[in-house]
């Protein structure tokens, strides 16, 4: 039996237990919170021991793996400790604010010989397994353009609690909504190259943006654009790519003009949430990488970087300079 710890148990770390507890020869014992009266929720409900410190419940527990489910700047300390105890380690998106404590936490799992997932669970629906299938096998032709709009609303009251919107503990909406997104489309296509960006804050009283353009290059010559907002009503969202012979546009497939349903391809694990947990929890037995390793989920968190470095400068930014560029900042 795989015991379970979560580290920040209320808001999204409860879906992280719920998760946990469906699947069979895993069990979350421990979690914790920023007060005794937050964590009391979560224990009664899993009839799990509360902590308001998680070295704490590191050293006293006999765990196997950890979720990191507390606000995004915290990411990498929370994942240091929990490799550093020998714990395995599920991080929330993003797997933090600033690519240097990214790759602090990743170097950490290594050298302690532990597994490192990141939460991606978008990925997780068999029509994007299947995209992404049609794309390798060419099915679409040659990709020409991949895009993505995340047209969301949060209220100010959102962004006035201890954290959201703040540039060291949250960001903004390329960071904390779109970042979803921006790893579906370098997933689906294979890789984001370079981008150009646009930010600016409209509607909320914030540090951070809560709108974005950001214009895309791709490793395979692909072109797109990340449209991104928080500052609207609804709660639309999309992710389409169109190629040469076919196009997908977030569940509708089409070739030569006419819509087809295909066979969807199941992911291996499951869907959502409990999918990509599933996955990790057999990752962990299995002695294999997750789907979503912590170098996967780390492209995501580069490529935001990029787009905040671009917007910053005014100028196109490579990926790949984000790390030389914040050493310099």
């Amino acid at each position: 039996m795989l015991r379970y710890g979560i580290v920040g148990a209320t808001g999204f770390g409860s879906n992280h237990a719920a998760a946990v507890e469906s699947i069979d020869g895993a069990e979350v014992v421990a979690g914790t919170a920023r007060s005794e009266e937050s964590i009391a929720e979560f224990t009664d409900e899993f009839d799990a021991t509360g902590y308001t410190d998680h070295r704490e419940m590191f050293e006293t527990e006999e765990l196997d793996a950890v979720s990191i489910c507390t606000p995004s700047g915290t990411h990498a300390e929370m994942g240091v400790d929990a490799a550093e105890a020998g714990l395995h380690v599920l991080c929330e998106k993003p797997l933090d604010v600033y690519i240097d404590r990214v790759d602090r936490m990743i170097e950490a799992a290594d050298r302690n010989d532990v597994r490192l997932g990141g939460i991606f669970q978008r990925r997780f629906t068999p029509e994007r397994w299947t995209a992404r299938r049609w794309v390798e096998e060419g099915r679409f032709g040659d990709l020409i353009l991949a895009d993505t709009s995340v047209k969301w609303h949060r209220p100010q009251s959102y962004y006035d609690d201890h954290w959201h919107g703040q540039r060291d503990l949250d960001g903004g909406v390329l960071i904390q909504q779109a970042i979803h997104f921006v790893d579906l489309l370098d997933w689906l296509t294979g890789g984001i190259e370079r981008v150009s960006a646009e930010t600016d804050t409209i509607a909320h009283e914030m540090e951070c943006e809560d709108l974005a353009v950001v214009s895309l290059e791709f490793e395979n010559g692909a072109r797109g654009v990340i449209e991104a907002t928080t500052a609207v009503q609804g709660g639309e969202d999309r992710v389409e790519l169109n190629g040469t012979e076919g196009s997908y546009n977030s569940g509708v497939f089409v070739l030569e003009d006419e819509e087809v349903e295909p066979d969807l391809i199941e992911p291996p694990t499951g869907t959502g949430l409990e999918g990509q947990v599933r996955d990790f929890l057999e990752a962990i037995r299995e002695d294999r990488e997750p789907i979503v390793s912590g170098r996967d989920a780390r492209k995501a968190v580069e490529v935001v970087l990029a787009a905040y470095a671009s917007a910053d400068l005014g100028r196109p930014v490579d990926v790949d300079e984000v790390r030389e560029l914040q050493e310099h900042t």
